[in-house]
C-alpha cells in the first residue's frame, strides 16, 4: 500500500516549501523554535495528483494548530462574531472552549463552524474586541446604580406610601391588598408587583431608559389636546 507522506520526493517538497514561507506558519507567525510543529497544507486536492504535484501556490506552511483549524478540527481562533448574550441567573453553565463555570453566557458564530457558548473572556479573545468585558462592564455598574437606588435614603415612608424623586418624576410604591403598585407623577401603572424591590426595580428601568419620560409626555400631550 502506497504511503505518499512517507515518500522522499513529498519529504523533499515539503522542506522546500516551508523554506520559502520563511520556515513560520503563514497564520500565526510562530517558528519551530517557539515550540511548534511546521505542517504543509494543500489548499485543494486534485484526485489522482501526487501531494508534491502540486504549486508552491497551492500550498502553504501552517503549524499543527493552525492546520487543524484549517481543516475543521479545533474551532477557529478568529473571525467570530457575538449572536446574543443570557444571563443564567446562576452557574448553570461551562463555557465550551475553555471548560469554566458560567452565569454569563455569550453565544458567538463563525461561517465555519458550529455556534460556541462561551465566557466573557473567550468572547473577547474569539471575536478580537472586548464586546463582552465591555458589556459586562456596563451591566455591572447598571446592577450597582440599582441596588443604590433600591437602597436609597431619598425614599420616604407616609403611610402606606413609599416615595422617591428621580430624574423630575415623583415615583411612588403604594401598598394594597394583593401588593404593591407603582406610581409616576400620579399616573397609576397596571401592574401589580408582589415585592417593594421589584417595584423599585421597575422604576428604575424605566426612568434609567427614558421610557417614563415619554410615556408621561405623551400623556401630558393627550390631556392638553
Amino acid at each position: 500500500m502506497s504511503k505518499p507522506y512517507r515518500n522522499k520526493k513529498w519529504l523533499n517538497f515539503r522542506q522546500e516549501v516551508i523554506d520559502l514561507d520563511g520556515n513560520c506558519c503563514s497564520v500565526c507567525h510562530r517558528l519551530e523554535s517557539d515550540g511548534v510543529v511546521l505542517q504543509v497544507h494543500h489548499k485543494h486536492y486534485v484526485d489522482g495528483k501526487s501531494p508534491w504535484e502540486y504549486s508552491y501556490g497551492d500550498c502553504e506552511t501552517l503549524c499543527k494548530g493552525c492546520h487543524a483549524r484549517e481543516h475543521g478540527l479545533i474551532p477557529p481562533n478568529s473571525g467570530w462574531h457575538l449572536v446574543c448574550e443570557e444571563d443564567l441567573g446562576e452557574l448553570n453553565a461551562s463555557c465550551e472552549l475553555c471548560g469554566t463555570s458560567l452565569r454569563y453566557v455569550f453565544t458567538v458564530h463563525h461561517r465555519h463552524w458550529e455556534p460556541l457558548n462561551v465566557g466573557t473572556n473567550c468572547c473577547d479573545h474569539l471575536t478580537g474586541t472586548r464586546i463582552a468585558s465591555e458589556h459586562m462592564n456596563s451591566k455591572n455598574r447598571y446592577e450597582e446604580r440599582l441596588k443604590r437606588f433600591q437602597e436609597s435614603s431619598r425614599w420616604k415612608q407616609s403611610g402606606r406610601r413609599l416615595r422617591i424623586h428621580q430624574k423630575d418624576i415623583y415615583a411612588d410604591i403604594v401598598t394594597i391588598e394583593k401588593g404593591f403598585v407603582v406610581y409616576m407623577n400620579g399616573v397609576r401603572g397596571k401592574k401589580i408587583y408582589q415585592s417593594i424591590d421589584e417595584a423599585k426595580t421597575k422604576i428604575f428601568q424605566t426612568i434609567e431608559d427614558g421610557t417614563a419620560q415619554k410615556c408621561l409626555i405623551s400623556r401630558n400631550k393627550m390631556n392638553n389636546g
